[in-house]
């Protein structure tokens, strides 16, 4: 492969020494002639920037005016067209009320008659007309007969409209009246009235003919030329300068005051037409330049006016690209003289900057803060090294230079040197090469190689810098015996830990099974005190059922003694029959106690041993829990109400829901009601939103401090240790409750107030195994 080589600055010594003489006559001649020459191009240059400048504005002006000259015909040509389409509007409708008049007029003959008006005001408004929405007869008190085919014929009292009130002041006025526009009464659609006063065959004024004119008529045709042009076109009054209708259509701008905006006064002066600009007429908030006609027949003018953004938008493409020409016809002319400064600048500056790159570069090669040295190809001797390199290998320069790197012993195996010579011929280059040299001293040093072959007058030289990283190997010779201190420090570590895991996992078997029988201890406790209290609630019933037994066979044995005996009486064997009847109603009624009490506890013990999952009725399954726990507080001064809400059914397990009931009332009893000779429990269920029950247990007890309400549910904490509390009786509950019934439990109490319990429950249990609960 090919070496690559680069031009060694050195060179650029002797050249420049060379070429010195020859230049510096022609820089002498180019500055005699820079200053006179550069004054004369800036001359140049500005003369043709403002002959630039000035054509091009003179025409972007002219451009303008003509544009907005042509805007002014074609809007001018759209409002002759709108004023026509209005005056031939108005005419129309002038028309048919003389019609209409003349119609009443030839019915009326020489008595005019209202009734004959108003038929023939029916006739006439029915009739379809585009621009007619009504047609109304008033009579002279300002009364209206209202005649359309949009609905139905109606009275109306119109003497407040501006032009019937002025019709009914100015009987001699002959001429029709424009009112101002209104929204009809019957539908809200927006009119515009022309009315005239109605006189009879003698000249007698008998009310008045009024047309109303559909606004939406004009705005029908006014949206399609604003909209095709995007401009804002209007009708309004040259009198009042009320609008009557603008399109883009919005009813807000209908009857809007004209009159005192700056504009208006010209439209005063009775120009036929004209033009004008303005940002605010019409309501508008941009500038646009306005075309306006004046109608000859009606006090109605028409505008046309398109905004000034939209007319010029082709100007301004126009102006644009004539800028980009004249500037870059300037650009073109400033760069050609530019280029002419910048040559001439150049030629005085490439001797200094020849020379100052000479400097640069020896600079740049002593003062490197690495190693460096240059080494000519052909006899291995160096050339040069720096002042660093000098100091890091203490030899002198004059040691070094001359000799090669086997004159004085430089590589530790000069066989390293042949691998390194290969890789710099191959490729030209050597990056990081991993080298061992020995210091003057005798020390060895690794170092890191990089260099590159470079061509000096024809000559192939090497230049190369060295890192040292003999520090950097010793660390990573360090680094890699703690390493491996390291891995057997884990090993014998490791062995420990997997000892000592295996009797943690004996202890957690150990404590397990420990944690089972204690559960299972609580929980025989728990039906142990059950049964207790079932069997001491049994001894009455069962005891009196027994006393009353003896009894009556006692009298039975009297009565059969007497019978044999002949010695029986009425009266004695009534009162047989009469003790007999009370004792065994007597009898019945202890035997069912003792029954109800039998069926309760077999309920409630099966459902506590078996943890069954079945459908149940809550209030059910919490009064046979009740009466199963009536003994544990009979005969106390301490009361369990109940307040049960009916047809809440669960699909869960009454087992430990009867298992949680039994351990609130048997705290609130050891704790809760602690040296108080009174006491009330409440319990209460009631459905809780989408398919949830909830059953709070609520107790006016001492209360539970605030320090230990955090560590109620903890396993094995107990304010009753050493006097028979386990501590496990409300974690047992918490972990039911939430792992075996997939509910929540919540805890609120106030020292001195009581506690209350909270359990909320989802109305079917979560699909799992029923497990025994874990200590938590």
């Amino acid at each position: 492969m090919a070496a690559n080589v680069v031009t060694n600055p050195f060179t650029i010594r002797n050249a420049v020494r060379r070429k010195e003489g020859q230049a510096m006559p022609m820089f002498k001649n180019a500055l005699i002639l820079r200053h006179p020459s550069r004054l004369l191009l800036l001359f140049l240059v500005g003369l043709v920037g403002v002959a630039i400048i000035a054509q091009s504005w003179w025409v972007i002006e002219e451009d303008r005016e003509l544009t907005l000259a042509s805007e002014r015909t074609n809007g001018l040509v759209a409002v002759r067209i709108l004023e026509e389409h209005a005056t031939q509007t108005l005419h129309e409708a002038e028309r048919r009320i003389d019609a209409v008049a003349s119609a009443i007029r030839e019915a009326s003959g020489a008595r005019f008659e209202e009734d004959i008006a108003i038929r023939i005001v029916q006739a006439h408004g029915n009739q379809d007309y585009p621009y007619l929405k009504a047609i109304q007869f008033v009579n002279p008190k300002g009364q209206s007969w209202i005649t359309s085919r949009d609905y139905p014929s109606h009275r109306s009292d119109v003497k407040d409209r501006s032009d019937i009130a002025f019709l009914l002041d100015h009987p001699a006025a002959g001429d029709a009246v424009l009112g101002h526009p209104y929204p009809s009464r019957y539908d809200s659609q927006l009119v515009l009235p022309l009315a005239r006063n109605l006189y009879d065959g003698n000249g007698n004024r008998v009310g008045i003919i009024s047309i109303d004119i559909r606004l939406s008529y004009f705005a029908d045709v006014y949206a399609r030329i604003a909209k095709d042009s995007n401009a804002i076109v209007s009708l309004f009054t040259g009198g009042e300068g009320f609008i009557i209708v603008r399109s883009p259509f919005e009813a807000r701008y209908v009857d809007r005051d004209l009159s005192r905006h700056p504009r208006f006064a010209q439209f005063r002066d009775n120009v036929a037409e004209g033009s004008f600009e303005d940002a605010s007429f019409l309501d508008d908030e941009l500038p646009r330049l306005y075309t306006y006609r004046r109608s000859s027949a009606f006090p109605v003018i028409t505008s046309y006016g398109r905004d000034l953004d939209t007319i010029l938008a082709d100007w301004r493409v126009r102006t644009r690209d004539r800028l980009l020409f004249a500037g870059t016809v300037a650009s073109f002319i400033g760069i050609l003289i530019g280029f002419l400064i910048l040559q001439i600048s150049r030629l005085r500056e490439s001797q200094a900057s020849l020379r100052r790159s000479q400097q640069q570069f020896i600079s740049i090669f002593q003062r490197s803060p690495v190693p460096l040295a240059l080494v000519r190809m052909s006899d291995n001797s160096f050339v040069e090294v720096n002042d660093f390199w000098v100091a890091e290998f203490g030899y002198s320069r004059n040691d070094v230079v001359g000799r090669t790197s086997m004159d004085f012993n430089l590589w530790v195996d000069p066989a390293e040197r042949l691998p390194m010579v290969d890789l710099l011929v191959s490729q030209g280059f050597v990056d990081r090469h991993e080298v061992h040299h020995r210091r003057r001293n005798g020390k060895l040093a690794t170092c890191l190689m990089s260099g590159q072959l470079l061509d000096a007058m024809g000559e192939a030289m090497f230049i190369f810098s060295l890192v040292d990283i003999t520090h950097q190997r010793q660390i990573e010779n360090d680094i890699r015996e703690l390493n491996a201190q390291l891995e057997e420090r884990v090993r014998n570590r490791t062995q420990r830990l997997e000892q000592t895991n295996a009797e943690l996992a004996e202890a957690l078997e150990s404590m397990q099974a420990m944690q089972h029988e204690l559960i299972r201890s609580e929980k025989m406790a728990a039906l142990g005190s059950l049964v207790a209290g079932v069997a001491h609630e049994l001894n009455t019933p069962i005891g009196n059922s027994v006393t009353v037994a003896s009894t009556l066979m006692a009298q039975t044995e009297e009565v059969l003694n007497d019978e044999r005996a002949g010695r029986l009486r009425r009266s004695l064997f009534d009162r047989y029959l009469a003790n007999a009847a009370e004792g065994t109603q007597l009898l019945l009624r202890t035997l069912r106690r003792a029954s109800e009490l039998v069926s309760s506890f077999k309920q409630v013990a099966v459902d506590q041993s078996s943890d069954q999952r079945r459908r149940f009725d809550l209030q059910l399954v919490l009064q046979e829990v009740a009466v199963t726990l009536a003994p544990s507080y009979k005969g106390t001064p301490y009361t369990l109400e109940m307040d049960l809400a009916p047809g809440i059914e669960l699909d869960s397990f009454p087992g430990p829901i009867g298992q949680v009931v039994t351990n609130f009332v048997t705290n609130a009893i050891t704790h809760g009601f602690e040296g108080r000779n009174h006491g009330a429990m409440r319990l209460e269920t009631r459905h809780h939103g989408d398919g949830h029950a909830v059953i709070a247990f609520h107790d006016d007890g001492i209360g539970i401090p605030e320090a230990d309400q955090k560590r109620v549910f903890d396993p094995f904490f107990t304010t009753k240790l050493g006097q028979g509390g386990s501590g496990l009786g409300m974690n047992i509950v918490y972990n039911l409750v939430t792992n075996v019934l997939g509910g929540r439990i919540t805890l609120d109490s106030t020292p001195g107030t009581g506690t209350t319990l909270t359990v909320v429950l989802p109305l079917c249990a979560p699909e799992h195994l029923v497990q025994e609960p874990q200590l938590a």
